[in-house]
């Protein structure tokens, strides 16, 4: 029975000791997720080539118009079956409302694979690859497909893992 006093009294200042020292931590991770929440926060630009050599920067759509970056790779099946959608999102709209990026995540796919799929399915969107998956990171990406919306200022108006229905919406 004493063993069984000190168990409690142990299990009690245990319990004691976690919840002192880890409210402070769970009080700042909801208030940082908050202020997410309540305001838009700026996409990390980057430098990636398309399919052609060519380099290109979020950073040069900035203050032009709003983007769209579709993360995706060939051996996912959910980003093909989403990828009609994204490319009847391209029909919809003029490249001067809206750029879409779709960035290969790299992993599991090589620029040659990249390259091979977009020869037998072209799309009407610029393409880009990610070799050491450094962006798709960057952009905390955990699974994909990935989308992720910004305006034209460069702050994230939505990211998740599905298409949104109308994301020119989401814009105004």
């Amino acid at each position: 029975m004493n063993s069984f006093r000190t168990g409690k009294k142990f299990a009690a200042i245990f319990f004691f000791f976690i919840l002192f020292f880890t409210a402070p931590v769970r009080l700042q991770v909801v208030a940082a997720d908050e202020s997410k929440a309540n305001s838009a926060f700026a996409a990390p630009d980057f430098d990636l080539q398309d399919l052609t050599g060519s380099h290109i920067t979020l950073s040069q759509f900035k203050g032009q118009k709003p983007v769209l970056l579709y993360f995706w790779a060939t051996w996912c099946h959910y980003c093909q079956s989403v990828r009609p959608a994204v490319i009847e999102l391209r029909k919809a709209t003029s490249e001067n409302d809206i750029e879409i990026l779709a960035i290969n995540v790299g992993a599991g796919d090589s620029l040659a694979r990249v390259k091979h799929f977009e020869e037998t399915n072209p799309a009407p969107f610029t393409v880009l690859y990610d070799p050491d998956s450094k962006v798709t990171t960057s952009y905390r990406v955990e699974g994909i497909p990935h989308f992720v919306l910004m305006d034209k200022n460069g702050a994230i108006k939505y990211q998740g893992n599905r298409l949104p229905s109308d994301p020119m919406s989401l814009l105004r």
